[in-house]
């Protein structure tokens, strides 16, 4: 009669693959969380330097915008967003129209996909400026989905987190790649919710965290700058619109006058 395996390995065997298993799972878990709410990213990003929008064929230049809704404007009584403050500024030096395609409640991977369209690419080529609303969504809706838990939240923020850098690096490489010259604008995060508390809400830290990717996202491309907006709504509750998450027409007002400063 054939010999059966021993008591030993019987026991033994599976209790070694449980142990290293769990090994796995918990280097796994902290290699998720790190950077959901951990240390900051990197070095803070240098001072935004000024740029020059591209001059057009035929004298009419072009205001691209895509992104969320943000970047269309929501919650702006007068319908202008920051896209209509800038494009009345860079009308004040030319003829200038605009194209914008922002959309309510999209996040990265949407935007990345209308970005890298055909379409987009060759609206994009003869823009003379570009800017970007992208990773609001993403952020929030991360943390909505997975309720009151600090493990859950922490966890899907940092799996958001990671997929927005890969598609925030994809935007800019299909802009820059269809316009090697016109500047690119990449509006940063504020805190809507400010000390209020509530089912997806985020600490400012975990939002500064998230504008310091996008800046050292930016660094890596030519000609992108990053329009920051933090501090123009913390501790204003008075600068968002009736849904306390949208700017107003203050709010916008001022990003669009920080753009201006920045492209000349």
């Amino acid at each position: 009669m054939a010999r059966g395996p021993s008591r030993f390995w019987l026991w033994t065997a599976p209790v070694t693959v449980g142990a290293l298993a769990a090994v796995v799972l918990g280097a796994g878990l902290v290699l998720a969380l790190r950077g959901a709410a951990g240390d900051p990213i990197g070095d803070p990003a240098p001072p935004v330097r000024a740029a020059a929008p591209t001059p057009p064929p035929g004298g009419v230049r072009r205001l691209l915008v895509i992104g969320d809704s943000l970047a269309r404007g929501t919650g702006d009584e007068s319908g202008r967003g920051f896209a209509g403050v800038v494009l009345e500024g860079m009308r004040k030096r030319g003829k200038t129209d605009l194209v914008n395609l922002g959309v309510n409640g999209m996040e990265s991977p949407e935007i990345r996909s209308i970005a890298e369209s055909a379409s987009v690419r060759g609206l994009a080529a003869n823009a003379s400026l570009i800017l970007v609303s992208a990773g609001a969504n993403d952020l929030s809706h991360a943390a909505g989905r997975m309720g009151s838990s600090p493990a859950a939240m922490a966890d899907a923020v940092a799996t958001s987190r990671r997929d927005y850098a890969g598609n925030l690096r994809a935007i800019l490489t299909a802009l820059r790649a269809a316009n090697p010259n016109a500047p690119i604008g990449l509006i940063g995060l504020y805190d809507p919710f400010g000390g209020r508390a509530g089912p997806g809400t985020l600490g400012a830290s975990v939002i500064l965290q998230w504008n310091a990717l996008a800046a050292e996202t930016a660094l890596s491309f030519p000609g992108v700058f990053v329009v920051p907006t933090f501090d123009l709504f913390q501790g204003r509750e008075d600068r968002l619109s009736p849904d306390k998450y949208h700017p107003n027409k203050e709010g916008y007002e001022l990003i669009g006058q920080r753009i201006l400063q920045v492209v000349k």
